[in-house]
């Protein structure tokens, strides 16, 4: 395995049983106009064909590192960014998806910065389900442009859910990765969010409004707890990002916060149950 040695982009890819969705996830990244990037899929001990799926591809960007046993997401996630060799990276959640012009459009969003110091570059998304059918076109929160840390927190508590996106909307410079903590999963629900929160203490946000990825959602992954358990989790990233002084978070700003994030939790409890039961009665094809 012959890596690159100064790729513009890392993609990385933490997968763990994801032998119906890899191949798709794979080929997206391929597609890529942006031809420059090394793509890194970390298996932690699959027990399905998703090692095999990811190892029959030959493609010199394409490098596939195992695990002699299963370390859970937090740590196969801090895996993943541990050795990357691209000036931007990519966390690419192995059944999600980039569009085509995704890299490009992204990296080209760091010149157009100028001389802002920007530290995450993220885009709006498409929300697609199991068989990959678009179920919302384009989520977004937040339009074109340069975003103050301050102004991007006090929006998201307020919104009382994560405006920034998934991580396969985000892209952040490599050097900055030594000046975080990495991923944490110690409250589950904000473990992107939390990576996003501790990159804006370092830079700016430029978000582009264009849908240049597609997060996906199964019924296969929800359970009847996670509303409430959203909402919990939430309200407690909420009360801890309050406490830094630099983001400006003030009580009117967390009443206004919690209250939405009950909406939100209700209404996503409500959607995910409605979609599991539509999905449940879906024929499933397996990976042959």
């Amino acid at each position: 395995m012959v890596r690159s040695a100064s790729p513009l982009v890392t993609v990385t890819i933490p997968m763990y049983n994801n032998e119906r969705y890899i191949a798709e996830t794979i080929e997206s990244v391929l597609a890529q106009t942006m031809p420059d990037f090394e793509l890194l899929i970390y298996d932690d001990h699959s027990t399905d064909r998703s090692l095999e799926i990811a190892q029959s591809y030959d493609d010199r960007r394409i490098s596939v590192f195992t695990s002699e046993k299963n370390l859970g997401p937090e740590a196969n996630w801090n895996r993943s960014i541990s050795d990357v060799r691209g000036r931007y990276v990519k966390l690419l959640c192995a059944d999600d998806l980039l569009f085509p012009e995704c890299l490009e459009k992204q990296c080209a969003a760091y010149e157009l910065s100028g001389q802002e110091k920007v530290s995450l570059v993220s885009s709006s998304r498409t929300i697609i389900d199991h068989e990959g059918n678009p179920l919302i076109n384009k989520v977004s929160f937040l339009d074109d442009g340069l975003k103050s840390p301050s102004d991007v927190v006090r929006k998201m508590v307020r919104t009382g859910t994560n405006i920034i996106g998934e991580p396969v909307c985000g892209l952040y410079p490599s050097s900055l990765i030594a000046s975080t903590n990495g991923y944490s999963a110690r409250i589950p629900y904000t473990t992107d969010l939390d990576f996003w929160v501790q990159l804006l203490r370092l830079g700016n946000l430029w978000m582009i409004d264009e849908a240049l990825c597609a997060f996906r959602i199964s019924g296969r992954s929800w359970s009847s707890r996670i509303g409430s358990m959203r909402h919990e989790q939430f309200v407690e990233f909420m009360n801890e990002v309050a406490l830094d002084e630099q983001f400006q978070v003030n009580e009117l700003d967390l009443f206004i916060g919690r209250f939405n994030s009950a909406v939100q939790s209700m209404t996503s409890l409500m959607g995910f149950k409605l979609f599991a039961g539509s999905a449940s009665q879906k024929r499933v094809i397996p990976v042959t």
